[in-house]
C-alpha cells in the first residue's frame, strides 16, 4: 500500500503549527500529480452536507480544467472559495451545495481556478 504524506498549517488554529495528513493512494479515484497536492481546511458551511465545516480537503494544483459537477478551489475577491462547478446555458459557474448559501454563485470568467478537490476528510 502506497501512502501520501502532506504537511499543512491549519490557518484556523491560532498556534499555526504544522500538521501532517497521511492517506493511502487507494483512496484516490482518479490520477493525480503527487507533487501538486496540498491540504486546506474548510471554514464554512456552504458546501454541506458534502463537505462539512472544518473538513480537510486534498486538492491538486495541476488540475484546473473545469468539469461539470466537480469541486474546485477558486479565488474570488481576495478570498479562496470551495465550490461545485455547474454548467449553465451561458457558461460554467461555481455554486454552493448548501441551499442556505445559494447566493454564492461565481461565473468562471470572474474567478481564478486554483485546484481541483480530489479527496476530503472530516477533521479530527
Amino acid at each position: 500500500m502506497s501512502l501520501i504524506t502532506l504537511e499543512y498549517v491549519d490557518a484556523l488554529d491560532a498556534n499555526n503549527e504544522k500538521k501532517v495528513l497521511e492517506f493511502s493512494t487507494n483512496l484516490l479515484k482518479e490520477p493525480i500529480n503527487k507533487g501538486s497536492l496540498f491540504v486546506i481546511k474548510v471554514d464554512g458551511e456552504s458546501m454541506e452536507p458534502v463537505i462539512k465545516d472544518r473538513t480537510l480537503v486534498v486538492a491538486d494544483l495541476s488540475q484546473r480544467g473545469v468539469v461539470d459537477a466537480d469541486i474546485y478551489l477558486v479565488y474570488y475577491e481576495n478570498r479562496m472559495w470551495i465550490k461545485k462547478a455547474k454548467q449553465e446555458s451561458d457558461g460554467m459557474t461555481f455554486v454552493s451545495i448548501n441551499k442556505e448559501y445559494g447566493h454564492l454563485v461565481y461565473k468562471e470568467a470572474d474567478v481564478r481556478v486554483v485546484a481541483k478537490a480530489v479527496l476530503s476528510f472530516n477533521s479530527f
